[in-house]
């Protein structure tokens, strides 16, 4: 059997390439999904919807007969596409092309006179994700839509955060008579319908360079407890936070460890807890200040509040108002490998933690930072000391 994956472009026969165009007509059979059997009627009259998985079944019983089908997609065969999944499931024996298609993105900048050299690529098409940590940390991000997560919710995700400032895009029914494309703020898109199968590209002027290292004096300080800047750098450090990391900051006070986490962690998003409403308040501002949006904030006690985030792959406690070993063991149940960093400067807390990590079988390392900062003193600059702080990093100990 041979299978050609042809994209369809958007959707309109007008946007179909020549190459695909042929290999539909030339196809014994072609198979595709429901919305796209109409167009692909006034083509030939070989066609037959099926689900993803039922044309990977298909192909696989029928891999010995003497036949090419066309399995044509959606958009592009390189950009989220079935075209992926369908080569990797098939027997060996079917011989898989692609024939690539004009893509959703490439026709939505080009009817809004955008270029996309620059621009953040992402699916929300049946993911329960949310676009505000691309947003927060890119010019421009391009998000398929549909799903779980439609248009609508990327809008409400985007007034929710507090990005109200951004520009908008909504593309639906692209190269079709009902092609609808509307743009302007999240409050002012609010209220709109749109299809299932939405694209947005969201512009934000305002982006934060996620590659910065936060300075004490990015943050407004106000009455709550800060991780000073050497530790906050050496406790990111231990962490070692990817993009797609689940992250925890208990005992947030003024937010500066959640801000410089949330810019580590550009793809998730960081859940703080802070039991001071006062402090609440203060991280909120820091998160406008800073531009890490990506940050939901909670006033509650762990581990108590812990049950309503998704399980944990970096936790960071600089407080624990004495429920440690409650803390640790509440993640742990649900992620067995998440890493964390304790943050202590009395004995008393250095000492639980070690023991608290020791006790579920986790791997400790601790750094004691002794920092000092030049202080001027006439004509003369003196290093004066500040209280050494420990970092305690616990982590599941790996197997040889």
């Amino acid at each position: 059997m041979q299978v050609i994956v042809a994209g369809a472009g958007p959707g309109a026969i007008d946007f179909y390439t020549e190459h695909t165009l042929a290999a539909i007509r030339s196809a014994d059979l072609v198979l595709t999904a429901q919305r796209l059997a109409a167009p692909l009627s006034a083509v030939t009259d070989k066609v037959q919807v099926m689900g993803v998985m039922d044309t990977i079944a298909y192909l696989n019983e029928n891999a010995a007969k003497e036949e090419m089908v066309c399995v044509v997609a959606s958009g592009d065969t390189g950009f989220y596409s079935i075209a992926k999944t369908i080569a990797s499931r098939v027997k060996p024996e079917i011989s898989v092309s692609f024939a690539c298609g004009i893509g959703s993105l490439s026709y939505f900048a080009a009817k809004l006179k955008m270029g996309y050299e620059q621009m953040k690529l992402v699916s929300l098409h049946g993911r329960d994700s949310s676009i505000v940590p691309h947003v927060c940390y890119n010019e421009s991000v391009f998000a398929l839509t549909g799903g779980t997560i439609k248009a609508a919710d990327v809008i409400a995700q985007l007034l929710e955060a507090g990005l109200a400032a951004v520009r908008v895009h909504v593309g639906a029914h692209l190269s079709s008579e009902k092609e609808q494309i509307v743009s302007g703020t999240p409050a002012e898109l609010e209220n709109m319908q749109f299809d299932d199968l939405a694209v947005v590209i969201v512009e934000n002027k305002d982006y934060a360079n996620r590659h910065k290292t936060l300075k004490d004096s990015d943050f407004i300080r106000g009455k709550s407890p800060m991780t000073k800047e050497a530790v906050r750098n050496l406790s990111l450090a231990a962490l070692e936070i990817q993009p797609q990391d689940v992250v925890y900051d208990i005992g947030a006070g003024t937010g500066s460890v959640s801000c410089a986490m949330a810019y580590k962690a550009s793809e998730s998003t960081v859940y703080a807890v802070e039991k001071n409403q006062e402090a609440v308040a203060l991280v909120k501002q820091n998160m406008v200040a800073t531009g890490a949006y990506n940050i939901e904030i909670h006033c509650a006690l762990a581990p108590d509040s812990l049950a309503a985030f998704p399980p944990a792959d970096k936790v960071f406690i600089g407080g624990s108002t004495g429920n440690l070993q409650e803390i640790v063991e509440t993640v742990l149940q649900r992620n067995p490998n998440a890493i964390f960093v304790v943050t202590a400067v009395t004995l008393e807390t250095i000492t639980q933690a070690v023991h608290v990590f020791a006790a579920l079988s986790m791997e400790t390392e601790t750094i004691c930072a002794n920092i000092s900062a030049a202080q001027k003193l006439g004509n003369y600059h003196l290093m004066k000391a500040e209280n050494p702080v420990y970092i305690i990093k616990g982590a599941k100990k790996l197997e040889h």
